[in-house]
């Protein structure tokens, strides 16, 4: 893949200052999960994973296992405007120590909502609790204009504390006109689509990297492929897939030609956006 410079100053100062259309919404691709929502002037990050920090860390072996195909396209020391960060757990491809720590320093205003029982990594990266809400399954938690219900994620299983509290959950955001569900990590199960159905998602980040032996051998846990996104988006009536979760690892990668053939040969009239890191997209539910 292409090198972006990292700590890319342009890409935070289209962010600041993007007008979103009324009634529309805004989004740029991270890499892996992550995703920036802009929702009127609410900016908001999703799973950003904007450092090296497993592979600084040495955190996996052997040594690049997880070493990332492209530097991140955003430093997080530059992200200034944060109104809010969204983590749907807690490993560290989503829940990154030194990118969540940085965007706590240079945005002081902005919330992290997290799984309830990830509040104690956050407080460990020295994030004060008054700018923590933790996430319930299920739990509508509201910010300025965004409606937020955690739905459980079934990352290969259902993981949950003494208190029966999810580890592992996606979000759905509602904004006035367009509904977002980002997935996080999970496989495809039978509630999700019985949850997720009545609420016309405009928008999925769904995850297409799938499972197999030698992953789970080298202790990753698995998410839906390609066929199950797919899928998932025609029992929901989805209008847009955008998939994640594929791109950053070379350890964990899937080739999206895989996905967009299967659209291609089943599918051909479902809407999908595959977007390179840093790449920003407009979307108008009036125009659906």
């Amino acid at each position: 893949m292409p090198q972006n410079p990292s700590g890319n100053p342009s890409l935070v100062q289209q962010i600041s200052n993007a007008v979103v259309p009324e009634g529309a919404i805004m989004f740029w691709h991270l890499g892996q999960s992550g995703v920036v929502l802009k929702v009127n002037d609410v900016i908001c990050y999703i799973d950003p994973y904007l450092s090296n920090y497993i592979e600084e860390e040495s955190l996996v072996y052997p040594p690049n296992l997880l070493k990332r195909n492209f530097d991140s396209p955003i430093s997080p020391e530059a992200i200034t405007h944060a109104n809010l960060v969204l983590i749907t757990h807690e490993h560290v491809d989503h829940l990154d120590p030194k990118t969540l720590k940085a965007i706590m320093k240079s945005s002081p205003e902005a919330t992290f909502i997290c799984p309830a029982p990830s509040t104690t990594q956050l407080k460990t990266i020295g994030i004060h609790e008054d700018r923590i809400h933790f996430a319930l399954a299920y739990e509508v938690i509201q910010f300025a204009n965004l409606s937020i219900t955690p739905v459980p994620a079934k990352h290969e299983d259902f993981f949950t504390d003494q208190k029966q509290r999810h580890y592992y959950l996606g979000y759905v955001i509602e904004t006035n006109n367009e509904t977002i569900y980002h997935a996080g990590d999970t496989v495809l199960y039978k509630e999700l689509i019985d949850f997720l159905k009545p609420r016309a998602i405009d928008v999925g980040f769904l995850p297409i990297n799938g499972q197999d032996w030698k992953r789970s051998n080298e202790g990753a846990l698995g998410n839906m492929n390609f066929r199950d996104a797919i899928e998932l988006s025609q029992q929901i009536d989805l209008d847009l897939i955008v998939p994640v979760h594929y791109d950053l690892f070379q350890s964990n990668t899937e080739s999206p030609a895989f996905f967009v053939d299967y659209l291609y040969r089943n599918y051909p009239f479902q809407k999908f956006k595959m977007m390179v890191p840093g790449e920003m997209m407009v979307y108008w539910s009036k125009f659906k």
